[in-house]
């Protein structure tokens, strides 16, 4: 069966002709349910083929609509397009090169017939057909077209019959056929500057100044020599919108020659006291930031310029105020410190992107002295802002801290209980990075140790921070700290309870094998903190010295202490291996065969443990 129309078709009759459906009358069929897209396809491939121009161009028209509605390939009446544009009727030439335009390309293989029929377009006295053909050839316009149309082009800028409208189509096109054919620059440049001085066509004017300006972001040494005329524009226009593509290109031209900057920089910040454009006096803002920088007093006309469009109530303004105060930081900071007010009150904006923009700001205003302050206020913005916007402020408090190993960061104690704070968020979805960053903390400062134990404490005996999977990573960093680190547990007890309470089922088996890990060191841990307090209960009490000399027995002060505050009896040391037995006991079935594993390896050294106790050498001294 066939998947489209047949090409064996037969070009339309008299009759076909005369009662063909218009492009409304198509419309109306396919809304109606009157016909398909399929048979529409058919009827449009059998009248495309007559000699008639006026029933080839309605049938054209609607394999256009097809194509931009419902997408369908229109390749293969390209041939039939080129003769649509041969007519000298001008609707029926516009629907031709419509079609042109929407479905021509690199790979057409009938590209080259075109060029005959543009260059006569180009040079006809009809100023209607000249647009059409240039709005052609900067839509299609590929190595060839604009090697052999470059002179055509050309020669309507050149001609004093052109209508304005026209030239300043005709410059548009230079751009595409620049882009495409370089060459074409040596044939055109001289011309597009004599049209720099044409006070009479200003919109000619405006579309060359925005050609110079594409031109000068992708070469601005080659347009160096250009700055005069630039600059006359500068000082004698009057055309905020040519102004604004004046200061783009001299962004560009000024970082290239210190003496242009020193002789533009005065008619930008006159620009900037008297425009009452706010486009153009935030170009002029964004100019005097990202290419005058080193001119003092420019950058303070353009701060103090920010804050009109940090007031004002438009929340467009106001975000390009951020805007700009974003590009003034880096070189400036002084400049986002006068504004912090306004700042932090954007935090709290209705508009997103006012708000990112606003927190963007402020983190760039932390430093070691204010880190603390900064993130105690937007903790507060955390706590009340929705979950996107929250974990932006989130994401934005670790990434600045942790920048260039926590460079910003004096008081670790008080930055792992601000990590803490923050998992408790009700919005927190930061689990990976707040779990890096206490592990990484937990390894790189030892005096930080006793206070990341206690924050991964309070963490641990938490039961509603189970239920939420966005903190499980967090739960996994505490349990390891907290097994890591043991030597700074204060309540053994209470933490084995909480690693192994009922609620940790509803762990993934990884973080719970992690658990399972930790348990094992505290376990470990109570048993030789038992063992040493039951050696120095029978002997006499270590000197510190001592403990400090002896290689061989090496007992840190910390462990001493730890025996001071936990009064460890066999009793006690037994319940709690019957704790972790009860629990782990189901564990060591389990399908995941790590987590398997790990809870027999716990259940394996109780059960060495009771073996000691039943042949009653559990608290020996040699056991130690």
């Amino acid at each position: 069966m066939s998947s489209g129309p047949t090409t064996t078709t037969t070009s339309p009759s008299l009759i076909d002709t005369l009662f063909q459906r218009t492009l409304e009358d198509l419309i109306k069929s396919l809304r109606s349910n009157l016909t398909t897209e399929s048979k529409s396809l058919e009827e449009i491939h059998r009248e495309i083929k007559s000699t008639d121009l006026s029933t080839k161009s309605t049938a054209l028209q609607k394999l256009n609509y097809l194509n931009a509605l419902y997408g369908h390939d229109m390749s293969w009446a390209s041939f039939h397009a080129i003769e649509v544009i041969s007519s000298p009727t001008f609707p029926i030439k516009r629907i031709g090169y419509v079609a042109i335009t929407q479905s021509f390309n690199n790979h057409t293989p009938v590209m080259l017939l075109i060029t005959n029929q543009l260059r006569k377009d180009l040079n006809s006295t009809n100023q209607y057909e000249v647009s059409l053909a240039l709005d052609c050839v900067v839509r299609i316009a590929n190595v060839d077209l604009a090697r052999d149309l470059s002179n055509d082009v050309f020669t309507i800028l050149c001609s004093s019959c052109t209508k304005v409208y026209v030239k300043k189509k005709a410059v548009a096109v230079l751009l595409r056929v620049f882009d495409v054919y370089p060459d074409a620059v040596k044939v055109c440049f001289k011309k597009l500057v004599d049209c720099l001085e044409c006070d009479d066509e200003e919109p000619v004017v405006s579309a060359v100044i925005g050609v110079f300006c594409e031109l000068t972001i992708k070469d601005a040494r080659s347009y160096l020599p250009l700055a005069p005329e630039f600059y006359k524009i500068l000082v004698g226009s009057r055309n905020n919108w040519v102004l604004i593509k004046v200061l783009k290109i001299f962004a560009k031209l000024a970082p290239l020659e210190p003496r242009l900057a020193n002789r533009v920089v005065e008619p930008i910040c006159e620009h900037i006291r008297r425009t009452g454009a706010k486009s153009l006096l935030f170009e002029c803002i964004r100019t005097v930031v990202s290419s005058f920088s080193e001119h003092e007093s420019a950058i303070k006309l353009a701060v103090s310029k920010i804050k009109e469009f940090l007031v004002d109530d438009d929340p467009n303004l106001k975000y390009l105020g951020l805007s700009a105060l974003s590009m003034v930081a880096p070189n400036h900071s002084w400049a986002v410190l006068d504004h912090k007010e306004f700042v932090i009150k954007s935090l709290s904006d209705v508009d997103p992107n006012i708000k990112v923009e606003a927190l963007r700001l402020v983190m760039i205003m932390v430093s070691d002295n204010n880190v603390a302050e900064i993130c105690r206020v937007l903790v507060n913005y955390a706590l009340k802002s929705d979950p996107v916007f929250c974990n932006e402020i989130l994401g934005s408090i670790l990434s600045t801290c942790s920048k260039n190993v926590y460079e910003v960061i004096v008081d670790f104690d008080w930055y792992v209980s601000l990590l803490g704070e923050m998992s408790r968020i009700p919005n927190c979805q930061q689990g990976e990075h707040i779990e890096t960053q206490l592990i990484d903390i937990g390894m790189r400062v030892k005096d930080v140790r006793p206070q990341l134990v206690q924050v991964g404490r309070d963490l641990l005996i938490d039961p509603a921070l189970l239920g939420n999977h966005f903190l499980h990573r967090i739960l996994s960093a505490a349990a390891w700290v907290c097994g890591e680190y043991v030597e700074f547990v204060r309540n053994p007890f209470e933490l084995v309870e909480a690693l192994l309470q009922p609620r940790t089922s509803l762990l993934p088996p990884s973080i719970l094998g992690i658990y399972v890990n930790s348990t094992l060191k505290i376990l470990v841990n109570c048993l030789h903190s038992y063992l040493l307090q039951s050696r120095l209960s029978s002997e006499e009490p270590f000197d510190n010295k001592q403990i400090e000399g002896n290689e061989n027995e090496i007992v840190c002060q910390t462990e001493l202490d730890s025996i001071e505050d936990n009064n460890f009896k066999q009793e006690t040391v037994l319940h709690l291996i019957s704790i972790i037995e009860l629990a782990l006991g189901p564990l060591s079935g389990n399908h995941d065969v790590e987590l398997q594993e790990r809870a027999r390896n716990v259940m394996g050294f109780i059960d060495l443990i009771k073996e000691q106790c039943s042949c009653n050498e559990f608290g020996r001294n040699d056991s130690l």
